[in-house]
């Protein structure tokens, strides 16, 4: 048997034609071990070598032949196996030709003629290998079978040689025969291998197939293997069955003809019917198995074979066969049996037709399932087949047998879901199978309640006979197994799907199921609830337990088998059922279930068992807290556990655990364990959790009823936390040490080698357990329970926090806060829960282990740190009250600087703070440590008694509240920056004290989010998220109610008392909300951000339409406003918005993405003006700037089609903001809704920029507005209409209510429209409603919707903002921070307190307006003042933040607080006397903002409204005031000047330069000014040039100022300018004492405004003196130290100062400076002053000459020359001629100042020669005084100077007369001024044409000085009238050379023409005048000639 295994195994698993290493050493004998052998090429070509040489032996005999050809096979063989099988031999057919025939002739040789026994023994010798004997069979054996598996040519070959017979002749005799050794070789397997193969592949080739079938030895051998079995060789078994199997799977027609006609399967079966009873099972189902599988394979070709096994009694054999297995002891099936029953199963295929069965089909069915009629895969067609198997399982009683008959009938299902209805509506197996079950084994019953399970969820089908032949053998109970199985297997199928509940209660199995359980339970009851043996199996037991799960699957989803069972009466059995622990978890099943038709009995059972229980029934409590969980998580439960007092039941669960977590235990829970306590109070807070979670009912009565606090208390109870006045015990010897994360506490605590003490790790599980409740997690987290529960989870480093890596733990590992927070998993959903952890932080003291009960308060304080990171946080613990619990529970620790908690605690306190305090615990806080109340009075007493009568007494009386040892930590909150500047050094407690309440309150109050625009405390708010819901809105409801003619009034809502509001109004409207968007929502899931969205519904119509929409669209961040009408209706109903295009003029899109921030605030305005007919123009405002306008349709009169109403219909408006439910979609959206209002009119945008300015924080109706910036003593004014409010909606007026509520105090409409929107009862009176009241309801005018309610349970949420900024406002305010000052002693507390004063200031309005109400920035600067020295540059920068100019550079420079600007900042006193000359940084920093050039004006108005220029007008006087701060404080001058010109402010610098000005008995001309800048030298000194440096200083930036071209004022304001300076104050600045510097300044401002025609009239004219001195006094009484009385002046006439006149005197005194010249020119060519900024300075003719070729030429053609200018160079000529010459070189300028000034006149009047101004009256008397001859000329100066009071002035007489006649010097320049003035003459002379224009002549003639003689004009007169008779003398002879040498310009054409005779005659005539006046001498002889030469020219002419 070995060795046959062992055939068997190697033919198997190994290939036959494998060769091991000694069969190549055999196959090859010549080649030597270890030689090299050659390459498969070189064989291949020796082989063909050989092989040629093989063929030429034709004339050889045989036998050599045969000897040639074999010596060649161990060459073939050796190639072959080199070349890894593959041959490449040509002559390869021909060699396999003369192989077979050679191996054929072998065999023929071996066999034939021989018995049959000789012939197996003579095969064998020839094929075996023989070892060192004659191996010739062998190698032809080998050589074949490597040909048979080459090719099919090479496989013919090898056919026709007759090969193929005899192998099967050999097979045959080798299966028959076998031989007499039981000893098997290697060699013997190989040979069995290699011929087996050989025969396989001869049978896969035709023409060897057909070889096989040539004889009688098939048919001998198959006959053979089914009669001669007992003596067959079991070495040939396998490998004959092998070669028959091949043989059958390649069929042909010619085998079944050949089996057919040899009869071999009747014979067969015959044999086989004969043996079967004498030979084993196996192998007679082997050799069936064989006659079966030839009829299988042939089958497909033709049914003969399969005709002829019926014929033969095949079916009563197999019946018989398969019977044989029965009673066999098998513990696994038999292959043959298997191999057997499968050929059954495809017996049961094979039929002529398909069976015909009619549709028997009762149902109902399930889902899913159909009968296919058409045959759809393998169908059963062989009853008799299929009977076998039926007959089998009935007669059998073998376990095995039976369940693989069972298998069969699974596997023909698997074929086609047809074979079960085609076999059970013809034989009924399944059914007759149910009535035999209770007499199979267990096994086979298991199996076939499977096959039953199968058929119902694999064929989708439900057998209703079957079934009640199952629930017929349920009844009757045949044996408790198989009920027990049955009843199992029903289970299983009632789960399945619910149509089963129905099906089982109809069939009468629940009724009978629970008389069973009722009868059980009536045994129970009366045995007094036995308890079970463990380990002890019991089927009634396991039975009672189906029944009861059977039970619940029947209950789930079905009300009606839940009602059934209520009928039944069955809740008080049921209930027995709970005591036994093993019918608990099916009884609290069916009790869950009959929750759905009546929770609260569920819960009073439920609630009344928990409270019933004793201690030691743990594991029921929680059993059934496991149970509660489960009902919990549907709404209905958890409204039932709240009226079923279950909160309160839950709680006294608690309660009776009180002390069981003490150490050590007390004696009445010495039984119970921690770990049990502790997973009692884990479930019992699921519990808890899972009743509140998103159940803002119970959310709303847990809060309200306090049993939070009462949930606190119980916790304490337990045992395990401490006593509160433990924490008094605290000590300091741990503060330095860093406490563990919390996590790692938490993972210690719950790891099963925790080292921490038992009470410790107790509060450290329940603290775990709280934290879990507060983010809403507990009653869904796993890993708490099992980690409590097997105390098997990961140890955890204490040092590195990492958990075990044991990949099979349950205790999910804590993951640190800062990562939970950035997944979103921090999100704290039951705020009280933090609060109780608030409450039980303190108890966490353990006097036996100090420093680590430290250790878990710092790291429980710390994780509370983490929990309000985040904003929402904040704001949800803020309204949870969280701030109170800290003041209560930990006040100690708040008040103790030396806790370790106290940091800790002052963060948590102050990050609450900056979101929402009330002003009671503000003051708490502030409060803090404060001394006994009576030092405390003295201390207030002393304080108000010291500054009694003090403006800042208000502020000092509150210092009290922060006089206490207040011990905040320095880093509190702060700014790393901030809290390193702060670190107070060495200060007293006071100082202190108020230090470390400026760090909290510089933390509470600082802005969280500042905004570019503002930084304002962010108001109360509503939120909408997205996220989580889909949806959340506020819904108004009854905006207006439009009634027909008859409608009732009571159906209209809303408050009121008016007539109902008309719609759409008449007037327009105006929608306006303030908006932040936290987060975007994702253009993909096309969420829009709606606004407002009204909604409209005509009474007895169905659809309500939406009539006006404001959105704002994700897609392109665009706000869309709509006045379309659209179906209000779902969106999978609404078409998608692409597909739907708006209509014409119904819609505005306005793209404002770019304008919009996340995470500010933004106020929207859509204003709709209406128009004419059915138009309005629609307008949105972004931050009060206008975005987008457009022409629309207005809002149609009714919605949607309606055209007309019926009178006693109604149309009933109501509104939503945000995402109402019926527009559900999730989305990342989250944003932020404000005050919120809607006027019915169109606001002006005057009135929008004011709500703008208003702020978010804004509360009121706009009633009575004070605009932000006025003054508040001003009168409030309305903005809108009370009538046209229709509703205002903020958070500050609002509160919680009720539907009923709502009735009760509104109407019932309302309440009716908000419960229809909430989907809750209009009668119900437990939902909590946020209600936001219509703050204009109280208004006059038509009725008004009531308000808004929030509908949304999770994607709604409300927080009041009142931070600690707004609530200082109410203890205090801007007291408290002053008094922060005052406490100050050095520049820590100092800037501390200041740095708080900017924060409240920054962001709440109200300080501001309440400082100015106390004067508070007054007392301010008296505090800073009386604290100088602690000033420092960073202080400095902070009030600089306060005035709004410094904002660490993202916001303006603009002032925003004019208070701290004017009064501190503008104090310069206050400054000057600083330690750091803050003032340098004071007057950059001024200049700075006023340069600014967006936010110069605006600074320049408010610094002069803070009266700016005359302080720093006032520190010019300053003696502490250094030179180098002078240019700056005049940079400001100037620029403040430029931002914002102000005539007053003129009027004070310029009266200050007027102070400047010393007497004319000090002469300035001889001062230095070079060394003014000396810093030793006070500013202000008189007796130096500093005076002189300043005012020339201020006059020059006086001059840039007023020519700036930034300074744009009109000519008017400039003349109103000049005249309220007057021109005395010009001309006083042009004394002739004064410095020159001053006199060019003055000169330029001066000539400045003369640039101005007008201004040059009057001032020639005259104007008044002394304007500045009267325009300066008016407000003097405020400079003057506020003096109310002066004496009364004399009323003064007016004084009319004649400008030009008294200019030129002033000049003359000034006529040695070039400058002045230059200045003067300059005016006369009408170029501005300012041009002269880069001219030479050299000399005069140098500064005249590049004022030629500057000058403005075209300005000049068009306006001609300044006569007055001309005239002023002119006076100074004649000054500066009439002075005595001197011979230094400092009277040079007497000579040369003349030369240069004509020469310049002379280029003027050749550039312009035809300029009006030559001709003027005035330039030519002026020129002719000046021609005058020098006696004359120096009695005009000497008048001149008489008239200026010159101490130089002579006697007047006879004396003067001589002096005049006396000889003098004549000046060089008086020929110059001659040759001028003849030249003129003469173009005056010959210019005119006619005698009427020689009015220049006469001015030239009569022109005199005033005290010239009659000689000196006779004299005078004479040169004029002979050079006038010297020019028509030349004119008339034409001399042009003597004009030439006079080198005089060439006369005109009109000049050299001939006189006329009008013109001589008019000459002689004024000759003969003069000469008869006696005002003309010369030669009477040469006058007559004239005469005479001239009527001779005339008469030759004519």
């Amino acid at each position: 048997m070995e060795a046959e295994d062992l055939s068997k195994a190697e033919d198997r698993n190994e290939d036959p034609g494998s060769k091991s290493e000694g069969q190549l050493a055999a196959v090859q004998p010549d080649v030597p071990r270890g030689g090299q052998s050659p390459g498969p090429t070189a064989l291949w070509d020796m082989l063909e070598r050989k092989f040629l040489e093989y063929q030429q032996l034709t004339h050889k005999s045989p036998t050599e032949r045969q000897k040639s050809l074999l010596s060649l096979l161990p060459l073939f063989l050796k190639a072959w196996e080199h070349s890894v099988g593959i041959i490449c031999f040509p002559s390869l057919q021909r060699l396999a030709e003369d192989v077979s025939d050679q191996l054929a002739q072998q065999l023929q040789k071996a066999l034939v003629g021989k018995p049959a026994e000789q012939a197996r023994l003579a095969a064998g010798q020839l094929l075996w290998w023989k070892g060192d004997m004659d191996q010739d069979g062998h190698l032809l054996l080998k050589s074949v079978y490597v040909l048979t598996g080459t090719d099919s040519e090479t496989l013919g070959r090898v056919a026709e040689s007759g090969l193929p017979a005899l192998l099967l002749q050999c097979l045959y005799l080798f299966f028959v025969f076998p031989l007499d050794k039981d000893e098997l070789f290697e060699s013997d397997l190989q040979v069995q291998r290699m011929f087996v193969q050989m025969l396989l592949n001869i049978c896969s080739d035709s023409q060897g197939l057909e070889g096989l079938l040539s004889g009688s030895e098939l048919q001998s051998l198959l006959i053979a293997t089914t009669c001669l079995r007992e003596h067959s060789c079991c070495f040939w078994k396998e490998p004959t069955f092998c070669v028959l199997r091949a043989i059958s799977k390649a069929q042909n027609l010619s085998i079944i003809q050949y089996l057919q006609a040899t009869d071999c399967v009747r014979l067969s079966l015959q044999n086989l019917s004969r043996l079967t009873d004498t030979l084993p099972a196996p192998e007679v189902s082997e050799a069936v198995s064989l006659i079966l599988g030839f009829v299988k394979d042939s089958y497909p070709v033709s049914s003969a074979l399969f005709l002829e096994f019926e014929n033969s009694e095949g079916y009563p054999l197999l019946l018989k066969v398969l019977l044989r297995y029965d009673g066999l002891t098998q513990s696994e099936v038999d292959p043959q049996l298997e191999e057997l029953l499968g050929l059954v199963v495809w017996l049961t295929t094979c039929g002529r037709s398909e069976l015909k069965v009619f549709d028997s089909v009762t149902y109902p069915q399930l889902e899913g399932f159909k009968f296919h009629h058409e045959a759809s895969g393998v169908t059963v067609k062989n009853l008799q087949a299929f009977q076998v198997l039926q007959n089998v399982f009935h007669k059998a009683s073998d376990s095995v047998l039976c369940i693989q008959v069972l298998s069969a009938i699974r596997t023909m299902w698997a074929w086609n879901a047809r074979n079960f209805f085609l076999l059970e509506w013809t034989l009924q197996p399944i059914s007759q199978f149910v009535e035999i079950m209770p007499l199979k084994p267990a096994p086979v019953q298991a199996h076939f309640f499977q096959l039953l399970e199968a058929l119902v969820f694999e064929l989708h089908y439900v057998p209703h006979e079957i079934l009640r032949k199952v629930q017929h053998l349920i009844k009757e109970s045949p044996g408790p197994s198989c009920t027990l199985m049955a009843l199992q297997s029903i289970l299983s199928i009632a789960g399945g799907d619910p149509l089963f509940t129905d099906i089982f209660r109809d069939s009468g199995l629940l009724g009978l199921l629970l008389a069973q359980l009722r009868k059980q339970a009536k045994i129970m009851r009366k045995s007094g609830n036995k308890l079970s043996t463990p380990g002890v199996q019991d089927p009634e037991r396991e039975l009672t337990c189906v029944m009861l799960k059977t039970v619940v699957t029947l209950l789930k989803g079905s009300v009606r088998n839940a009602v059934v069972l209520k009928d039944h009466g069955m809740v008080p059995f049921i209930k027995i059922f709970l005591d036994e622990e093993c019918y608990r978890e099916a009884s609290l099943s069916i009790l869950e279930q009959l929750s759905a038709i009546n929770a609260e009995e569920y819960m009073s059972i439920i609630v009344g068992a928990l409270c019933s229980s004793t201690q030691g029934e743990l594991q029921l409590k929680l059993d059934l807290l496991k149970s509660l969980l489960r009902i919990l998580e549907t709404p209905k439960g958890r409204a039932a556990f709240r009226v079923s007092s279950g909160f309160n039941g839950l709680l006294s669960l608690l309660s009776d655990l009180e002390g069981s977590l003490q150490e050590p235990p007390l004696q009445a829970w010495g039984i119970v364990s921690p770990r049990q306590t502790l997973e009692l109070v884990l479930y019992t807070l699921c519990a808890v959790s899972a009743a509140l979670h998103w159940d803002p009912v119970n959310d709303d009565f847990f809060r309200r009823n306090g049993l939070f606090e009462k949930l606190a208390e119980d916790l304490c109870l337990l045992g395990c936390f401490g006593a509160l006045e433990e924490e008094s015990a605290l000590l300091r010897s741990w503060a330095d040490t860093k406490a563990r994360p919390f996590a790692d506490l938490l993972g210690t605590a719950f790891s099963s080698s925790g080292s921490l003490p038992p009470r410790i790790q107790s509060c450290l599980q329940i603290l775990g357990f709280l934290d879990s409740m507060a983010s809403g997690t507990l009653h869904l987290r796993g890993d708490l329970k099992e980690s409590l529960r097997a105390k098997q989870g990961p140890v955890v480093d204490s040092q590195k926090g990492e958990a075990g890596s044991d990949p099979q733990r349950n205790f999910k590992q804590w993951p640190d806060l800062e990562e939970r927070m950035e997944e979103g998993d921090a999100a704290i959903m039951h705020p009280g829960v933090v609060c109780i952890m608030v409450r039980l932080l303190p108890r966490l003291y353990h006097e036996d282990h100090p420093q680590l009960s430290e250790e878990i308060q710092c790291s429980l304080a710390s994780h509370i740190q983490s929990l309000v990171k985040s904003e929402k946080n904040r704001q949800v613990m803020c309204e949870a009250g969280m701030l109170g619990t800290l003041m209560a529970s930990c006040h100690r620790a708040l008040a103790t600087s030396g806790s370790p908690l106290h940091s800790r605690l002052i963060r948590i306190f102050e990050k609450l703070a900056s979101q929402a305090i009330e002003p009671d615990v503000l003051r708490q806080f502030l409060g803090l440590g404060i001394p006994s109340p009576l030092s405390a009075t003295t201390k207030l007493l002393d304080s108000s008694h010291a500054h009694r009568g003090n403006p800042g007494d208000t502020s000092l009386l509150l210092l009290g509240l922060a006089e206490g040892p207040w011990q905040a930590a320095p880093d509190a909150g702060l700014h790393p920056g901030v809290t390193q500047a702060l670190q107070p050094l060495g200060k007293s407690q006071d100082s202190t004290t108020a230090l470390q309440t400026a760090l909290s309150l510089i933390s509470m109050t600082s802005p969280r989010n500042l905004q570019p625009q503002r930084a304002a405390l962010a108001p109360s708010f509503v939120e909408f998220d997205m996220s989580v819901e889909g949806y959340g809105c506020l819904f108004i409801p009854t905006l207006s109610t439009v009634m027909g003619t008859s409608t009732e009034y009571s159906v209209s809502g809303g408050i009121g008392t008016g007539a109902t509001r008309p719609f759409p109004p008449p007037g327009g409207l105006t929608f306006s909300c303030w908006f932040l968007i936290s987060r975007h929502g994702a253009a993909t899931e096309s969420h829009p951000l709606r606004f407002l969205t009204l909604v409209r519904h005509l009474a007895r119509t169905e659809q309500p339409f939406v009539c006006f929409s404001v959105s704002l669209c994700p897609d392109d961040l665009s706000l869309v406003v709509s006045t379309e009408e659209k179906e209000f209706q779902p969106l999978d109903v609404m078409e998608p918005e692409d597909d739907s295009e708006p209509s014409a003029g119904r819609q505005l899109q306005v793209r404002c993405g770019q304008l919009l921030a996340c995470g500010q605030w933004h106020h929207l305005a859509v204003v709709v003006t209406k128009e004419m007919k059915r138009h309005c123009t629609v307008s949105t405002y972004l931050d009060g700037q206008v975005i987008g306008s457009a022409k629309m349709l207005y809002i149609q009169a009714l919605p949607g089609p309606f055209l007309s109403m019926d009178p006693s219909a109604f149309v009933d408006v109501y509104g939503y903001i945000a995402t109402p439910q019926v527009w559900k979609q999730k989305s990342s959206l989250i944003w932020r809704l404000g005050p919120t209002y809607l006027f019915e009119e169109a606001i002006s945008v005057e009135t929008l920029e004011v709500i703008n300015k208003l702020g978010p924080r804004y509360c009121g109706n706009f009633q009575a507005v004070h605009v932000p910036g006025e003054d508040l003593d001003s009168e409030a004014t309305p903005l809108v209409a009370e009538e046209r409010v229709s509703f205002g909606l903020h958070i500050a007026s609002s509160s919680i209510t009720s539907v009923v509520d709502i009735r009760n105090a509104y109407n019932e409409v309302d309440s009716r429209l908000i419960a229809r929107e909430m989907n809750i009862s209009s009668r119900d009176n437990a939902m909590p409603i946020f209600l936001l009241r219509n703050c204009a309801g109280h208004l006059s005018g038509s009725l008004r919707t009531i308000g808004a309610v929030a509908v949304g349970q999770l994607g709604v949420r409300v927080f009041h903002s009142s931070p600690a900024a707004s609530s200082l406002d109410f203890i205090g305010g801007p007291a408290i921070l002053l008094g922060l000052i005052s406490l100050a002693t050095d520049d820590h507390t100092m800037y501390a307190a200041v740095k708080v004063l900017h924060s409240v200031l920054t962001s709440n309005a109200m300080c501001d307006f309440l400082m100015q109400h106390i004067c508070g920035y007054q007392i301010m600067a008296f505090l800073l003042r009386k604290k100088a020295s602690l000033l420092n540059h960073r202080i400095f920068q902070l009030i600089l933040s306060v005035a709004g100019t410094v904002e660490l550079g993202f916001r303006s420079s603009a002032i925003t607080n004019t208070g701290v600007f004017q009064h501190i900042l503008c104090n310069f006193e206050l400054w000057m006397n600083t330690a750091d000359n803050l003032e340098l940084s004071l007057f950059s920093h001024l200049l700075e903002i006023l340069q600014s050039p967006r936010e110069g004006p605006r600074n320049a108005e408010a610094a002069h409204q803070a009266q700016l220029i005359p302080k720093l007008v006032f520190l010019f006087n300053e003696p502490s005031l250094i030179p180098s701060k002078i240019p700056t404080i005049i940079g400001i001058l100037a620029c403040q000047l430029r931002g914002h010109f102000s005539t007053q402010d003129l009027l004070r610098i310029g009266l200050f330069v007027v102070y400047t000005l010393k007497p004319s008995s000090v002469n300035e001309r001889q001062i230095c000014v070079d060394g003014a800048l000396d810093p030793s030298l006070p500013a202000g000194s008189q007796t130096s040039g500093k005076t002189i440096w300043l005012r020339n200083q201020l006059l020059e930036m006086l001059l840039s100022v007023i020519s700036s071209p930034q300074l744009h004022l009109p000519s008017e304001s400039k003349e109103e300018m000049f005249l309220k300076l007057g021109p005395d104050w010009f001309l006083l600045l042009l004394q002739g004492h004064l410095h020159a510097s001053t006199t060019v300044l003055a000169l330029k401002l001066l000539l400045h405004f003369l640039a101005s025609p007008s201004l040059r009239t009057r001032f020639r004219d005259g104007l008044c003196a002394g304007s500045w001195v009267e325009h300066s006094t008016e407000g003097v009484d405020i400079v003057m130290d506020n003096l109310k009385s002066h004496p009364l002046l004399p009323e003064q006439s007016p004084c009319l100062l004649p400008g030009f006149r008294v200019l030129n005197d002033f000049l003359a005194h000034h006529v040695h400076i070039p400058e002045v010249y230059l200045i003067v020119s300059t005016f006369f060519l009408q170029t501005p002053l300012t041009e002269l900024t880069d001219g030479p300075k050299d000399s005069l003719d140098a500064m005249l000459q590049w004022l030629l070729q500057r000058h403005h030429q075209e300005e000049v053609l068009q306006a001609g020359l300044c006569t007055e200018g001309a005239l002023l160079l002119l006076e100074m000529l004649k000054a500066t001629m009439s002075q005595p010459l001197a011979g230094s070189e400092d009277g040079a300028w007497a000579q040369t100042f003349p030369t240069s000034v004509l020469q310049f006149l002379s280029l003027v009047h050749r550039t312009y020669p035809q300029d009006s101004a030559w001709r003027a009256p005035e330039f030519l008397q002026t020129l002719a005084i000046a021609t005058f001859p020098l006696g004359a000329q120096k009695g005009a100066g000497t008048e001149s100077t008489r008239n200026t009071s010159s101490p130089e002035a002579a006697a007047e007489g006879d004396s003067t007369v001589e002096g005049l006649q006396a000889p003098t010097e004549t000046h060089p320049a008086r020929r110059q001024l001659r040759e001028f003035t003849q030249l003129l003459l003469r173009e005056l002379l010959l210019g005119a044409p006619s005698p009427k224009q020689w009015l220049p002549l006469e001015v030239l003639l009569e022109a005199s000085p005033d005290h010239a003689t009659s000689q000196q004009k006779r004299d005078f007169q004479s040169k004029i009238l002979l050079s006038a008779m010297e020019i028509f003398h030349m004119t008339s002879r034409g001399d042009a050379a003597m004009l030439r040498d006079s080198k005089e310009p060439q006369p005109s054409a009109e000049a050299a023409a001939a006189p006329s005779l009008a013109n001589i005659s008019c000459f002689t005539q004024k000759l003969v005048e003069k000469l008869y006046s006696g005002m003309f001498s010369a030669d009477p002889r040469h006058i007559l000639l004239f005469i005479l030469e001239h009527i001779m020219v005339v008469r030759a002419v004519h």
